[in-house]
């Protein structure tokens, strides 16, 4: 037992006044006269034994109702041993995509608001974060607007970020009382369940489910080009339930443009095929209607007039690179020298320098100065070429060709990994035709192989966008422009050499567009859509100017390019992972981990955890018996 006011126990001194008090009675003796014996019948005879009884009892009663009062006036209580600690409540609030999910006609999201609000005492200071907001020490009131607007975010944070950001909100005071309460439906995607222990808090799991775990996703759709008039949009779409058959609508820029069916597959994602005009440009959405997750009904993508990538050859010998370089997709142009390339590097995506024997020192800077902003540089040698001139070149970028070696060999070593041959080859080719080449030059620096010989020397070689052959091309030296290598090789240089266009982007991932824009002093490009508008990262590379979306628009939605001279148009979307509607199982938890209910049984543990009971009634009640046995006490031994 505890006292509000402990100093006001130095009152019990008091107790010694009425001990005092009665013993001082126990000595005076009354004397009472009388005349005869005739008195003496009169007197109502007592017992010295009942006289000192009632003597007795009264100081017991007065020297329990003495202390009664004061127990009572310096609050007596009983309370636990952490009801004084200091309290550090954080909470977790998942407003992931898939609390969309919906129970008792609202979304799991509104259903963890409403319960939270409900329960959290007000005088109660906690901090709370969620996957895209944090708030430090506050109270409901204070947060409770914000909590009822909250939207729905396409990041997903797991059980160690949400371990790891909760210490940030936690003092380092080992005698507070920590607390980490995790509100979410638990998806599998939070992975490790045991790594949340890696926070000093107890941790506190309440789990929200949806009433029925259905949902259908539109997960993606690609672009399949058949003829130069007709494109093949195809579309997947997957369901964790037979959904039977649902209609799937295609729109372009609002207007309703195609609609179809599509139908559920169990072995695996349904498919659905739209053809679309070629040569147009399509701001467009694919759409449908489910009772699940409301984020992937809906998918933007666009399409846009490809500009052709720009190839400059330099060299006389560029009849493999005529044949090569498909008129539909690229650019080619030829020249037989620098000097006359002087003037057309800078607007070039790709440049090859094809079996020069020279390199002019005033072309130096300015193939340097193309490569660092951007561009992409292809060397191919000659065998005769000065090797010191071409080296200055290289030297920039540690890389350097050595001495010229005539040994047969074939190039068999094909770096499959390489980012050159990605979506190139469906699998690792064994039985293959390997070219060959008669002669080539060492190779010195540390460069990625992309393609070696036999004997592990490298055939080509790539620092960024430098890249570099060790041998000719020419067809007395080496067989290499009619193997089937040739092409997938020197396109996909020029396809890498810009950031082409595609349907759509993922908002959050790591993506970067180029456009046919030259920024000036005073022009920034901006996205908006509707009222919404963001400005990318951007860098000027040659005559274009690079994008990059890794900073993302707010929301999904087709954005226009502002600020600029053409007409281009690029789509965003939400990430997918989250329309997989798999939980955990929160029957197996990690140390230090309790499993709730609900958010009012936690709270009402917390409560009983800190209760303060008050004695100080209780108290009173007996001053006041006491009381009452004095006066029983003075009526019933007179």
């Amino acid at each position: 037992m505890l006292f509000k006011y402990p100093q006001l126990l130095w009152s019990l001194w008091l107790l010694f006044i009425p001990i005092l008090i009665h013993l001082l009675q126990l000595r005076k003796f009354k004397t009472t006269p009388f005349t005869n014996v005739r008195l003496l019948k009169k007197v109502k005879a007592k017992s010295q034994k009942s006289q000192t009884l009632k003597r007795w009892l009264l100081l017991i009663s007065r020297l329990g109702l003495l202390a009664a009062l004061i127990l009572a006036f310096a609050q007596p209580y009983t309370a636990s041993r952490s009801a004084f600690k200091k309290q550090e409540l954080v909470i977790y609030l998942d407003n992931s995509f898939s609390m969309q999910a919906r129970r008792n006609q609202n979304s799991l999201l509104e259903e963890a608001t409403q319960e939270l609000i409900r329960n959290l005492p007000k005088e109660t200071t906690f901090s709370l974060f969620t996957n895209d907001s944090e708030y430090r020490d506050v109270t409901v009131d204070e947060i409770r607007n914000v909590l009822l607007q909250l939207n729905f975010s396409s990041n997903q944070l797991n059980l160690s970020e949400i371990g790891l950001k909760a210490n940030s909100y936690l003092g380092n005071g080992p005698d507070a009382l920590k607390s980490l309460v995790v509100i979410s439906d638990f998806q599998e995607s939070l992975e490790g369940i045991r790594d949340a222990g890696r926070t000093e808090a107890d941790i506190y799991f309440i789990p929200f489910r949806a009433e029925e775990v259905r949902n259908v996703s539109i997960d993606s759709v690609f672009l399949e080009t058949t003829s130069g008039s007709i494109n093949n949009l195809h579309i997947t779409i997957s369901g964790n339930y037979d959904f039977g058959s649902i209609p799937v609508s295609l729109f372009n820029r609002g207007s309703l443009i195609a609609k179809s069916a599509v139908t559920y597959k169990p072995e695996g994602t349904s498919e659905l095929v739209f053809s679309l005009p070629g040569e147009e440009n399509i701001e467009g959405k694919v759409s449908l209607t489910d009772t699940g997750l409301a984020f992937d009904n809906d998918l933007y993508f666009n399409i846009n007039t490809r500009e052709k990538i720009r190839v400059l050859g330099i060299g006389a010998n560029d009849e493999f690179l005529i044949r090569l370089f498909d008129q539909n997709t690229t650019q080619y142009r030829s020249v037989t020298s620098l000097d006359q390339a002087s003037t057309l590097v800078p607007d070039q995506d790709l440049v090859i320098l094809n079996q020069l024997n020279a390199l002019p020192a005033g072309t130096l800077d300015l193939l340097r100065e193309y490569v660092d902003r951007g561009g992409s540089l292809v060397l191919i040698p000659s065998m005769t070429m000065n090797t010191g001139e071409f080296n200055r070149l290289l030297g920039f970028y540690g890389l350097s060709l050595g001495k010229r070696v005539q040994t047969p060999l074939e190039v068999t070593d094909i770096n499959y990994a390489h980012p050159l041959f990605k979506d190139v080859f469906r699998e690792e080719v064994r039985n293959f035709q390997y070219p060959s080449a008669k002669e080539y030059f060492t190779f010195n620096g540390r460069a990625d192989k992309i393609l070696g010989f036999s004997n592990e020397a490298p055939f080509l070689t790539a620092k960024g966008k430098c890249y570099v052959f060790t041998t000719t091309l020419a067809p007395d030296n080496t067989n290499f422009t009619a193997s089937p290598l040739v092409v997938p090789t020197l396109y996909a240089m020029a396809m890498r050499s810009r950031s082409l266009p595609t349907p759509y982007y993922l908002l959050g991932s790591e993506s970067s567009e180029d456009v046919a824009v030259q920024l000036g002093k005073d022009r920034i490009l901006s996205l908006k859509k509707g009222d919404l508008e963001f400005i990318p990262r951007q860098q000027s590379v040659g005559r274009n100017t690079r994008l990059w979306f890794s900073d993302a628009p707010p929301e999904a939605g087709t954005y226009v390019l502002e600020n600029a001279p053409v007409n281009r148009s690029f789509s965003f979307n939400f990430p997918r992972k989250e329309n997989d509607l798999k939980y955990l199982d929160l029957d197996v938890t990690g140390e230090g981990t309790a499993l709730m209910d609900s958010i009012s049984e936690m709270f009402k543990r917390f409560e009983n955890d800190s209760r303060v009971t008050g004695l100080w009634k209780w108290f009173v009640i007996l001053a006041v018996l006491f009381l009452l046995a004095e006066i029983i006490i003075q009526k019933a031994m007179k």
